[in-house]
């Protein structure tokens, strides 16, 4: 007869399969322990600290350099061709604009008259002293002074010649050794200037009138007085006309350079020696 009970498991399955689990067991947990840890996340270096720009960095504008000798020169020539082709004066960027001019003189040496020179210097050789002058001209009753439309009305104008007006170049000219001509040529007259123009309401101190810039002063033991020459020093703004150009030109007849004129309020006048060094300041 058969036996129909169920058979009671493997006495062995039943004692390997706690070994079997328990092994699977240290395999996971040394696999764990032996797995290599991540590195740390490398430190990164925070950006550099940048100032920010100070207040007046961020809100102050380019300096813009005040108009010198050749950007005078260069503009009242393009004024000087409309005037002699009758055209309008044409609008400059240099109205109200800074300028500064260095007007070179005394390149010839010393004089004993200066006759109409404007500046010039004269040695006396026996104490061996320098004396510098400079005398602004008065242009009041000038025909291209008189046409003028300024923004005020004028009781008197002085003002200085640029010497040289095709020299656009600070500094005497360069003299060559050239024969005299059979029939020299008369010096060409005077044809760009500076114009201040003075109103019945302003300061009398501003108006010189008689009364040149001077200076003087002793000569260095080392120095020759026959070798000298200065800059007469000019600053101030161009106020210009009320047409709102800088410079106004007149011409007597279509075979005369037109004479022109800027209208400026001059706020500084110095003398230099021939290196820039500041002789004598006249500031306003």
């Amino acid at each position: 007869m058969s036996d129909n009970r169920p058979r009671t498991p493997d006495r062995k399955f039943a004692l390997i399969a706690p070994i079997v689990i328990g092994a699977a067991a240290v395999v996971v947990v040394v696999m764990v322990l032996l797995r290599p840890h991540p590195a740390p996340p490398a430190k990164v270096a925070p950006p550099p600290l940048v100032p920010a720009p100070s207040a007046a960095a961020v809100s102050a504008p380019p300096k813009i350099a005040p108009a010198a000798r050749a950007d005078l020169i260069a503009d009242a020539d393009v004024a000087a061709s409309a005037f002699a082709a009758g055209q309008a004066t044409p609008p400059s960027k240099l109205v109200g604009e800074r300028f500064s001019i260095r007007l070179a003189f005394g390149c010839g040496g010393p004089v004993a008259d200066p006759g109409p020179l404007q500046a010039y210097y004269q040695l006396d050789a026996a104490t061996r002293t320098v004396r510098l002058v400079a005398r602004p001209a008065t242009w009041t009753d000038l025909p291209l002074v008189r046409a003028a439309a300024t923004t005020q009305a004028a009781e008197t104008v002085e003002g200085f010649w640029i010497p040289r007006p095709w020299l656009r170049v600070e500094g005497c000219p360069y003299r060559r050794e050239v024969a005299p001509p059979a029939t020299p040529t008369p010096v060409e007259a005077p044809s760009l200037g500076l114009a201040m123009f003075h109103s019945q309401e302003a300061s009398r101190a501003e108006r010189r009138g008689d009364r040149p810039y001077e200076h003087v002063f002793k000569l260095p033991i080392d120095r020759d007085g026959q070798k000298l020459s200065f800059r007469l020093l000019l600053e101030g703004r161009i106020s210009g006309f009320s047409n709102r150009s800088a410079v106004r030109c007149w011409g007597e007849s279509v075979d005369h350079r037109p004479v022109c004129l800027y209208g400026v309020d001059v706020d500084r006048v110095a003398f230099e020696a021939e290196d820039g060094t500041l002789l004598a300041d006249w500031p306003r």
